[in-house]
């Protein structure tokens, strides 16, 4: 007898375990069983898998189980220019392979693709958007993964345009591998501990645009082609390497990044080309006991290379390569910068006008850099003369500097220790056989642009 309940609890706890662990699968396709996605979530239980087939299905979905919703041949869901598409409302959802299209247009109930809301651990990815007011929208859901999704916004003027991803405190999210084209921003808002690595945002306003978000990582992103590339305020113990910011040229602004009220910055092995400006910075660090970190980064063919307000303090400005910049450094409104670091350790940064020596052939030049240009602290007070930046009445005001040394400014930066050679992140470098992108961008910028001024100058 013994033996014998031995055997059935044994065989009872089999297939309890069996129906536990088993997977409900419900299909949807155009010819069935399931016509709607709707219909399926309905009939569906937490843990269970929604698998919808290929075919256009017009309706707004509404996820409020923890569920698996599997698109095979990339499925669209139209929501017909009305509304919020996909709501998901559960913990734990993962949404994939799916085409999302035909939100509404308005900001004031920001019509969306994706709505993640009290959605905590969800997976979004490899899907498509396209005309959607926001993209990829998450409220108060943590620990979200977004990746390899494609957000296309709707063709509308910049101001009117909604987020192509924003995070409203959902901290410990990880922003992987994304593209975002035409929207307005890739936004956060009190969402820290979070990785951003490997998307590409461009043609929007600011590509990444966000404030109260403290321990974030970003790397291997690239910015192009927006007003700004990045705007951070109002964070601490911020991490960017590896990103490039080009092309960034807003009429009014046109930072590759612009940093306001930031702490414990460490930004290393970056690329700032071709922007407005290359780097912005106003009131960072905010703390007295915090100091920023810029090494290592290149910073190239920039109207203005690195900006900074007059009242900047403690930050390492070290290692960094400002290669052919118009102005090199900005102090913004004028005078002479006190209190940061330009060399450290017997290293400063490479300057392309530094018109020194290396004698003992150490890679340091024997005679310190200084930027001390009358015609640059002229415009630095007064911007509206950068128009003349290369009229006659420039190159006579340097000369006039030059022959009269009491007319020599102080200079607004000086570097003791001028690297002789620039360099570029061996990260951009082209692994074995393989075609980097990154690499070629920044190799036809820095190929294409002498060879434009080159031709410019003897056309004239």
């Amino acid at each position: 007898m013994a033996s014998y309940i031995s055997v059935l609890v044994f065989l009872t706890a089999i297939s309890t375990s069996v129906a536990v662990s088993a997977e409900t699968v419900h299909i949807v396709s155009p010819k069935g069983p399931f016509t709607s996605i709707s219909q399926a979530i309905l009939s569906a239980k937490s843990g269970d898998t929604i698998r919808v087939n290929g075919g256009t299905y017009n309706e707004h979905i509404i996820v409020d189980k923890t569920l698996n919703l599997i698109g095979i041949n990339e499925p669209n869901i139209d929501g017909g220019g009305k509304g919020t598409v996909v709501l998901i409302k559960a913990p734990g959802v993962t949404f994939k392979g799916f085409h999302v299209s035909g939100s509404g247009e308005s900001l004031t109930v920001e019509d969306t693709g994706i709505v993640l809301d009290s959605a905590q651990g969800s997976i979004i990815e490899d899907n498509y958007l396209h005309d959607v007011l926001f993209g990829i929208y998450l409220k108060n859901s943590s620990g979200t993964l977004i990746r390899n999704n494609t957000i296309v916004g709707k063709d509308l003027p910049i101001p009117v345009r909604g987020d192509g991803i924003r995070l409203w405190y959902s901290s410990k999210t990880k922003i992987l591998d994304n593209t975002i084209t035409g929207a307005r921003d890739l936004v956060m808002w009190w969402s820290g501990d979070t990785l951003i690595k490997g998307n590409k945002i461009e043609q929007g306003r600011y590509g990444l645009h966000y404030m109260y978000s403290d321990n974030n990582v970003f790397e291997d992103n690239l910015f192009i082609g927006n007003y700004v590339g990045g705007f951070l305020m109002y964070s601490n113990n911020i991490k960017f390497h590896y990103n490039i910011f080009a092309l960034n040229q807003g009429p009014a602004t046109g930072y590759g990044i612009g940093f306001k009220d930031l702490d414990d910055i460490v930004a290393s092995e970056n690329l700032f080309i071709d922007n407005r400006i290359g780097i912005y910075m106003d009131n960072s660090p905010h703390s007295v006991d915090s100091w920023n970190t810029l090494e290592d980064n290149v910073i190239a063919f920039n109207d203005i290379g690195i900006s900074l307000m007059p009242s900047i303090q403690r930050n390492i400005i070290v290692s960094n390569s400002f290669i052919d910049n118009v102005e090199q450094v900005e102090v913004r409104g004028g005078g002479v910068l006190a209190g940061n670091k330009w060399f450290e350790e017997n290293k400063g940064n490479y300057w392309s006008d530094y018109r020194g020596y290396d004698e003992d052939k150490d890679g340091i030049g024997e005679i310190p850099y200084k930027a001390e240009s009358l015609f640059e602290g002229l415009i630095d007070s007064n911007p509206v003369l950068r128009i003349f930046i290369y009229s006659p009445v420039a190159q006579a005001i340097e000369l006039a500097s030059d022959a009269f040394p009491v007319m020599k400014p102080a200079p607004k930066v000086t570097d003791n220790y001028p690297l002789m050679s620039s360099r570029i992140s061996d990260r951009f470098d082209s692994p074995k056989g393989k075609f980097s992108l990154n690499l070629f961008i920044v190799s036809a910028f820095m190929t294409l642009i002498p060879l434009f001024a080159f031709f410019y100058i003897i056309r004239r």
